[in-house]
């Protein structure tokens, strides 16, 4: 259904090797370790804790009109599930604002899509419809939770490190 390709400025990316309908877990992803702190390659799970989780979902592209969507599953990372159709040979992506908060993964966006928005934009950085659609879409539960719960921060957030925390439990 999946395979690895390589694209010119993105490096590896993930491609179906088939169509694939919409509403379909692509990959199922598995923690790898927690990041000492938030980075490139780590995926938000709550708010001061950042995964590193197996491939092929360590290396889904960002799309700012993604053909992914995040779930959180079972085994404690996050399940890729298509948004809508995808083709053979589509580079399969999501938007990095479904787990990240504030992204710092990509600081300038190659997706090419009409909505792009020149880097990957975290979902506190997102106009209050932009994140209407990408929770109609699906978010982490981390997100979904703020959004449903809390209003827009007044301010920057700042994480602490995943140290820190450990130090605190």
């Amino acid at each position: 259904m999946i395979g690895i390709g390589y694209h010119d400025l993105k490096g590896r990316v993930v491609v179906a090797t088939e169509d694939i309908p919409s509403g379909v877990v692509v990959c199922s992803s598995r923690i790898r370790g927690l990041a000492p702190e938030r980075d490139r390659y780590s995926l938000q799970k709550e708010e001061n804790v950042h995964l590193y989780i197996d491939e092929p979902g360590q290396i889904f592209s960002h799309s700012c009109d993604p053909n992914l969507a995040v779930r959180d599953n079972e085994y404690g990372a996050f399940d890729f599930v298509t948004v809508r159709p995808v083709r053979e040979g589509d580079e399969l992506s999501f938007h990095y604002g479904m787990s990240e908060a504030e992204s710092v993964a990509v600081a300038a966006c190659c997706c090419g899509t009409a909505n792009c928005q020149g880097r990957s934009v975290g979902f506190w950085e997102l106009t209050d419809e932009q994140q209407a659609v990408l929770v109609r879409l699906g978010v982490s539960d981390f997100l979904r939770r703020w959004y449903e719960g809390t209003s827009r921060p007044a301010t920057e957030r700042h994480y602490q490190p995943y140290a820190a925390l450990q130090t605190q439990m």
